[in-house]
């Protein structure tokens, strides 16, 4: 799905380039790991694209799955270089 309404345009703003990208990738590639992938859940398959559609049109799973890949730079800057 490549289509992207303008909603889910307006949705995923600074994630346009990984539209075709899949929700599991989209997370490790902004620096989260598996924890946030495993909150994604059913939607860790579809593509980002997919999922701000899904978003757009209500789907609050969605909406959740976009805001964890969003977060996974903000996650990775925060505990980057801090021992566990």
């Amino acid at each position: 799905m490549n289509d992207l309404t303008a909603a889910a345009q307006r949705i995923i703003r600074n994630l346009l380039d990984l539209k075709d990208t899949i929700a599991r990738d989209a997370v490790r590639l902004r620096g989260g790991g598996k924890s946030q992938v495993d909150q994604l859940k059913h939607y860790a398959d579809k593509t980002v694209g997919e999922l701000a559609n899904l978003s757009a049109q209500g789907d609050e799973a969605a909406k959740t799955a976009i805001k964890i890949i969003k977060q996974a730079k903000s996650k990775a800057q925060k505990y980057d270089g801090k021992d566990a």
